[in-house]
Formats: structure tokens, sequence, C-alpha cells
């Protein structure tokens, strides 16, 4: 990798067809749930395409697909020199790149959408974020039975604080146009997703400014059945003004995150309307719910790579390029299978496709050293959907 390619990924990281329709199960009813089932690849192959807004904003979407119509195919990749504002990209040499897997297959033409009408779960990248950050979570819940929409949010992302031109959208406009986007997918003779999609069950996930963004959509659009914030929340952490969702929700976060602490998310978690879950990740930090410390992770971290290069990281940018990242914080990967399992566990169980919680009970036995915490509040007269 070329000394400028090194310095472009650690300046990002440091600023950080037609077809039938079919029953709606997104997974095996006979299937047995437990507190570790989610955390292997679910029933079905991952598939991968991008949309686009009416506004122009790309869509990362990715969906459950046939084992067959991804064999031999390879995984899809991103590559964060796409977020580089141009006056930055104009700096790299040509075909600079700095990739990483995308979780999805898309092959030389778009592989099909599994048979099926699957669950909705659009996706809210954090602060300095981008559509595909959390891919290992994105693609996780495609296999196991979940059309994942990812908006770029060009009020907050990347590019945007990097330098690069202002959005004309919030967060919350994108993810709305989001759920409208798909739901015309789903209704258009001739799209690929005609009939996949299934828009009565609609979740909304965030990871940090992310997950205050899908706690205030929960709260205005009635689309929005659930909503999961990643180490954010709104009222009590990130947004003081908001208006609290009554609808079921779940904060999950790490103990040892310094950019939105536990107590604040403990303060958001007390905010919160029944039926309401929170989960702690033990000495895991704010970037464990995405896929940014495994970028040059083999080469020391990109912050350490930036320092041999002489390049000046301003003290109050660290925390973005390094909050989860290094010892002694749980390393992310260890983590992810426990952050796979409570996610798609409390979405199946607050949709209806599981008719208990079993996925998320024995959570702190099943990741000894993981998971040291969860609280459950549920109203007496509560239904699994709330």
């Amino acid at each position: 990798m070329s000394p400028r390619i090194v310095l472009a990924a650690a300046v990002v990281v440091a600023s950080i067809g037609l077809a039938a329709p079919a029953p709606a199960a997104p997974a095996p009813a006979a299937l047995v749930v437990g507190p570790t089932t989610f955390t292997e690849p679910g029933p079905y192959a991952v598939g991968e395409r991008t949309a686009k807004l009416p506004s122009g904003i790309p869509v990362e979407i990715w969906y459950p697909a046939r084992a067959a119509d991804v064999a031999g195919k390879p995984m899809g990749s991103y590559d964060l020199v796409d977020w580089l504002p141009p006056f930055l990209q104009a700096l790299l040499p040509p075909g600079a790149s700095v990739a990483h897997p995308s979780g999805g297959v898309r092959g030389a033409l778009d592989v099909p959408v599994a048979r099926g009408s699957f669950p909705l779960v659009v996706f809210s990248h954090g602060y300095a974020g981008f559509r595909d950050q959390s891919t290992f979570l994105t693609a996780a819940l495609a296999s196991w039975g979940f059309v994942v929409a990812a908006p770029d949010h060009p009020s907050r992302d990347l590019t945007r604080v990097l330098g690069g031109p202002a959005g004309a959208t919030t967060d919350v406009q994108d993810l709305r146009a989001t759920i409208t986007l798909m739901a015309g997918k789903a209704a258009r003779r001739s799209s690929a997703f005609r009939d996949r999609v299934d828009l009565t069950r609609v979740a909304a996930l965030g990871h940090s400014a992310g997950g205050s963004a899908v706690e205030k959509l929960a709260a205005i659009d009635q689309r929005v059945d659930t909503f999961i914030g990643m180490a954010g929340a709104s009222v009590g952490a990130l947004d003081q003004s908001a208006t609290v969702p009554h609808k079921p929700g779940l904060l999950i976060t790490g103990s040892a995150d310094t950019v939105v602490p536990l107590d604040e998310m403990l303060t958001a978690y007390a905010a919160m309307h029944s039926p309401k879950r929170f989960v702690v990740l033990d000495n895991a930090g704010h970037l464990v719910f995405s896929d940014i410390c495994e970028i040059g992770a083999d080469q020391g971290g990109l912050l350490s790579l930036a320092a041999l290069l002489g390049v000046p990281i301003p003290d109050s940018l660290r925390p973005l390029a390094t909050d989860g990242c290094f010892a002694p914080d749980l390393p992310p990967t260890e983590a992810w299978p426990a952050v796979e399992q409570v996610v798609i566990a409390q979405l199946r169980n607050v949709l209806g496709i599981d008719a208990t919680d079993a996925g998320l009970t024995g959570l702190p036995e099943a990741f000894p050293g993981i998971v040291s915490e969860t609280v459950a509040t549920t109203p007496r007269s509560a239904s699994p959907r709330g």
C-alpha cells in the first residue's frame, strides 16, 4: 500500500426481476431458538446491490439470496476512497483503493432475491460514517431473512466531515425516503424486490448518531415498528429535544465507550417506553459496532500508520479512530457474534417471527466476558409486536 493510500485511510478513519409472491416466513418455522442461534450465518446466502433515492443519495441493499445463485461468485467490497471529497481524491495516485469486504455478492448480473417476503431493516450510520460501515451485521441480518437498506447521510457522512458539500436532507428524512423507496420496489412489477419486502414489518437500526436518528424516526413514522440504537440514542444521550417513541426498543452499548458513555446510554434507556431492553458489552468501545477497527489492523491501526508518516491527528478526533480498537478494549471481532445474536434475536422476537425471547435469555452465560448485563422491561399487556 502506498504512503498516500495509507494516509488517506488514516484521515478517513480519524475523521470518522420479476418474481412470484411467496410465503412470508423469513426462516424455517422449525428453528429452535437459543442464546447463540444467530451467531452463525443464517439459511440464506447474501446478495447486494446499490440503489438511489430520488435525491440521488446512494442506498446499499443487502438481501436474502439462494446459495445456488451466489455459487462461484466473489464477495463484493467497498472502497473508502469513494467517500473522500474530490479535493482529497485528487491527491491520490490513479487506482488508489482502501477496500474492505461488503458482505454480499453482486456478480456480473445482480443476484436474484430469494423467494419469500422479508421484513425490512433500515440502517443509519454514525457521524463521519458511511452506508457500508457495519457490513458484518448488515450481511448477517440478510442471511437470516431480512432486507437491509442503508442510505448515506450527506448531512453528516464521511464526505461531509472531511470537507465535502453539505447535504440538503436530514438523516431522518433519508431514512423515511429509504422506506418509501423499498415500498415502491416491492410494489413495482418490474422490480427484483416485487413482493419480496414485507412492509408490515419494518425496523430501524443505527450506530452512534444513527442510534439517535432511528429513535427519532420511530417516533414520527408509523411504518416503523421498532428501533435499535447501538452506542447511540436520542433523549438522554445525543438529542435532549427529541420525542421518545411509544414503540419497542433496544439499546446496546460497550462499557468502555468514551464517545457516548455508558451512563448516557443508561439515561436514554430510562427515558424509553416499555417494552424495552438494554444490553452491555463488557470492555467494548464505541467502534465495536462497525468495521472500522479492522481496516489497517494488520499494520498496527490507521493512527499508527499516520504517526509513522508524521501526520498530526488532532486529539479531539482520536476517539473516532481508536475507541474500541485496541487493548485493553474487547476486540471487535470477538464481540461481533454477540452483537449479531442480540440484534437478530430482538428483531425476530419483536416482529413476531419468534414466539418467545429465548434468543435473548442467558446471554451473559452464553457470552462470558463479553455480555456483562442485560435488562428488559415489558408491560404485562404487551404483545410480541408491542
